[in-house]
């Protein structure tokens, strides 16, 4: 399965699996982990490192079909069968969503000598692109998610929520908008920590980078970065995304019990496909390369 669909299939599976909670989780915090497979959009890199990063990147994803993909098909069939229901609760969505947390983490772990590989291999020129990119991201991103007034803020919320939801439910209803901006108008502000912790993260890379050429310093410094960030949250902001994930859940069991039948008809023929995509890929057995020599 060439890289690029298989990437984003994992991508709306995850979205699939958490009703869009998960795609949550990306777009706010996740995608620098993502590095390697993104490493072109950040740094230019030459013919070898091109060459390299194709066979790793084949062999990670590899790894990731033979490992994931049968268990991303049972999530999606059990969905399915939790969203025949008349009525889901929150607490229904939850396993959903913790089981895909978990599986996200063995990607991390999977992933770890991989990048590690990659980055001591960058020479001066390329860690100051990358610093340059991440300055350059740090600011778009900035513009995105905090231009504005708090109500231009809420109503982006809400129009991201509703595209990504559109895709499984089709068309929101005037009582699905407005729940949506409810929810909206419910959180409790985390993106100006998660920009913050973003930056800190990048300066933790570039910083560990400054000694990528010494393998017995570089790596214990990158797997301290690459240790879950939330463990360095402050109490504060731990609260604040508990408080959303919650709030979450709750909207999306609600836009489960205002969904007419045309729309939970979509919602599970979406996901069904999904399932059957992904139960029909055929993995490929590439050589393996990682930084300790082969697995």
């Amino acid at each position: 399965m060439p890289a690029r669909p298989l990437r984003r299939l994992i991508l709306i599976a995850c979205s699939a699996l958490l009703l869009a909670g998960c795609g949550l989780r990306f777009a706010y915090s996740q995608l620098d982990w993502l590095l390697p497979w993104y490493l072109r959009d950040y740094v230019t890199l030459n013919a070898g490192q091109r060459s390299e990063l194709d066979v790793r990147l084949a062999g990670l994803l590899d790894w990731h079909c033979r490992s994931h993909l049968p268990e991303y098909v049972a999530l999606l069939r059990a969905a399915n069968t939790t969203l025949a229901s008349e009525r889901v609760e929150a607490a229904q969505l939850e396993p959903f969503l913790e089981r895909g947390e978990a599986l996200w983490r063995e990607i991390v772990a999977e992933l770890e000598p991989e990048l590690r590989a990659l980055l001591a291999g960058l020479s001066d020129e390329q860690v100051e692109e990358l610093a340059a990119s991440f300055a350059r991201r740090g600011e778009e991103a900035r513009a995105e998610f905090l231009s504005g007034d708090a109500a231009a803020q809420h109503a982006a919320r809400v129009e991201r929520m509703e595209e990504r939801l559109r895709r499984w439910f089709g068309r929101m209803t005037p009582a699905q908008r407005e729940r949506i901006a409810a929810w909206s108008r419910a959180l409790q502000p985390t993106t100006e920590a998660w920009l913050e912790d973003r930056a800190r993260w990048q300066d933790e890379l570039l910083d560990a980078l400054r000694v990528r050429a010494d393998a017995v310093a570089f790596t214990p410094r990158l797997a301290l970065v690459l240790a879950p960030r939330e463990t360095r949250w402050t109490a504060q902001h731990r609260a604040a995304v508990a408080h959303n994930r919650a709030r979450t859940l709750e909207l999306l069991a609600d836009l489960h019990a205002l969904s007419g039948e045309a729309q939970r008809r979509r919602l599970q023929g979406e996901i069904d496909a999904l399932a059957s995509q992904f139960a029909g890929m055929a993995c490929t057995e590439p050589a393996r390369v990682s930084a300790a020599g082969g697995r």
